[in-house]
């Protein structure tokens, strides 16, 4: 018999089936593709016409890593809506032809089919995502299940869901509460805690860390505080609206929720691969934070008043390196 089994390259990494194709299935899927194999696939073809039966023993093929892929399913699942693939380094936008989770064939420019990889880094995918409720039994769920530094809180006062067409469940959820710092909760700020979302989906964080913005203010608040590690860049954060601000450091550990993971970004123990540094941001005209504190209320900034310092927690705070707080200054 002749066997056909698919190559794929993904990241200059050629990837193998896990299981060969007969004539037949070989067959349908080039008739899909119109015998165009798309760039970064390849076919490998052994055996001979007849009943017998050949092992693969090419030993370049058998050295490459298994990717279990179907290729008739990958030709076959269209793709819903309007949905591209955005390629971050020539900053285009590819329209998908069919799609299997994250990975997509395209037309690229050239006009001939590509295979690529949705990774989160270079190549995102650019679908219609929609804003969804979300209870905080499902939102505690997600983050536990898919944070990759960080547990879920205790409590909430609200959590959003994002929710992308043609896949089941949600692709990421949003977690807001009142600030843990005793500074900042004056019944008037509200901090977004957890934000965890697929980093295949491009502007996934920035449509959940705006939809929280916008909830927030119409439930009344003025300003939201949200936290991120050192080594982010924070650029979904910013998109939003946010600024640096400043500098905090830890407060004392309020426990741990899973092995290996901070409850809470005041957590004096270090999350896996970050040294429990942070980094303060704000949104709104005024002085730098870490050069004069004073939070202001709304009545505050509407009236040219300074409100009441809090000199002692923010000498505190910007005398270590080690927390980046992002805050955003909403006020109405």
């Amino acid at each position: 018999m002749v066997y056909h089994i698919f190559n794929y390259r993904i990241q200059d990494i050629w990837y193998r089936d896990s299981a060969p194709c007969s004539d037949g299935v070989f067959d349908a899927v080039m008739e899909k593709l119109e015998w165009k194999l798309p760039a970064n696939m390849r076919v490998y073809h052994y055996g001979s016409p007849g009943p017998q039966y050949y092992p693969l023993d090419n030993p370049v093929v058998l050295r490459r890593p298994i990717l279990s892929l179907c290729p008739m399913e990958l030709v076959t699942n269209g793709a819903s809506g309007s949905a591209a693939l955005y390629d971050r380094q020539r900053q285009q936008r590819l329209p998908i032809c069919s799609r299997l989770g994250r990975f997509v064939l395209c037309h690229d420019m050239d006009g001939w089919p590509h295979f690529y990889y949705a990774d989160g880094s270079r190549f995102r995918l650019a679908a219609d995502m929609q804003i969804v409720p979300l209870t905080f039994s499902e939102a505690r769920e997600f983050v536990d299940r898919y944070h990759r530094h960080i547990a879920a809180p205790q409590g909430h006062k609200f959590s959003v869901g994002l929710a992308a067409a043609g896949v089941e469940g949600y692709i990421g959820i949003a977690i807001a509460s009142i600030p843990k710092a005793r500074a900042l909760n004056d019944g008037l700020t509200l901090e977004i805690n957890r934000v965890c979302c697929d980093p295949a989906y491009d502007n996934a964080c920035s449509k959940l860390y705006s939809a929280a913005v916008k909830a927030g203010k119409a439930m009344g608040y003025r300003r939201s505080v949200t936290y991120t590690l050192p080594m982010e860049s924070g650029s979904s954060i910013k998109a939003v609206g946010f600024h640096y601000d400043g500098c905090t450091k830890p407060g004392r550990t309020v426990g741990i929720a899973k092995a290996g993971r901070a409850n809470s970004p005041t957590d004096t123990r270090p999350a896996p691969s970050t040294d429990g540094s942070w980094t303060l941001f704000r949104k709104g005209s005024g002085a730098n934070l870490y050069k004069q504190f004073r939070l202001r209320t709304a009545a505050d900034h509407r009236s040219g008043g300074g409100g009441r310092g809090h000199g002692n927690l923010i000498s505190r705070i910007y005398t270590s390196s080690y927390i980046d707080l992002l805050v955003r200054t909403c006020y109405n």
